[in-house]
């Protein structure tokens, strides 16, 4: 089989989502579809699935090798809704995507969401908050990139996330600042 056919991931989740992300693959492994980089994919004859995970202290890095028969084409995934509209929004989902693609899509995220709030004095669109949300909690978990800031940006999410759960505008601007000086602050120290 080509090597087109052949998927690799990896990524670094706590272990309690490790073991979602384990319990949904097994699923989806039954099924003979799997998620991966934001494909539905059939799982060939013959398939190789290997797993790999090495702990760092509470955090696993995992690798995931699949042989595959093809993609799915879109709009043809295990609901028969479609599938093909881009990025994960779950941190448990299996579509999985570099650091850098993460932190670039949180950057031009957190930017409309700031702006939104801050310049149009309106609540964002909800997809905006929730995908930032959940990339926040992904973002958290890679290691050696800022584990120091985690604790407190994940607590300015939190706050950010239930402010625009109450429509909260006033709060949400107050989150966005204080998000806003967190991340200045890792970035300057870990760029």
């Amino acid at each position: 089989m080509s090597d087109s056919n052949r998927q690799k991931q990896e990524f670094y989740l706590s272990i309690k989502e490790t073991a979602e992300k384990l319990r949904t693959l097994a699923g989806e492994l039954e099924r003979g579809v799997v998620t991966i980089n934001n494909e539905k994919c059939k799982i060939a004859a013959h398939t190789d699935v290997k797993i790999r995970l090495k702990t760092k202290g509470d955090t696993f890095s995992s690798n995931l090798k699949f042989k595959l028969e093809s993609p799915l084409p879109p709009g043809d995934g295990e609901d028969g809704k479609d599938d093909s509209k881009g990025e994960s929004t779950s941190s448990t989902g299996l579509a999985v995507e570099s650091y850098k693609d993460l932190k670039m899509r949180m950057s031009k995220d957190f930017k409309a969401i700031k702006k939104s709030c801050l310049v149009e004095q309106a609540i964002p669109e909800s997809d905006l908050v929730e995908r930032f949300y959940h990339d926040s909690k992904t973002m958290c978990t890679y290691p050696d990139k800022g584990e120091e800031f985690y604790e407190a940006f994940l607590k300015q999410t939190d706050s950010l996330y239930e402010a625009f759960n109450t429509s909260d505008l006033k709060a949400m601007s107050s989150s966005v600042e204080s998000l806003a000086r967190s991340r200045s602050d890792c970035h300057e120290k870990h760029k």
